[in-house]
């Protein structure tokens, strides 16, 4: 029998900033799991003038590991794309 595929579903690629990447993770015991990609996305929110408080989403799906406030500085970026653009690169 011949198996034939009649279209194929485009992988998802979120576009958000990935602030730190691991190519596996641990199990509860301790074990590796190999291509268990972990990410941490980075994302910059403008803050009003004299705002005091932050109020984050009621939601068990996400998880804040930090939170930094800065007054002055450059945006901080990657020198190279940190996933997969599908760009041509001409050399």
């Amino acid at each position: 029998m011949v198996q034939v595929y009649d279209h194929l579903t485009p992988g998802f690629v979120k576009r958000a900033p990935v602030a730190w990447f691991a190519s596996h993770r641990h199990t509860a015991e301790g074990a590796n799991e190999p291509y268990q990609y972990s990410y941490l996305f980075a994302y910059a929110f403008e803050v009003p003038p004299g705002a005091k408080t932050l109020t984050l989403p009621n939601n068990e799906r996400i998880r804040i590991l930090a939170v930094t406030v800065a007054n002055r500085g450059p945006a901080v970026r990657a020198a190279q794309p940190l996933y997969d653009t599908l760009e041509r690169v001409r050399q």
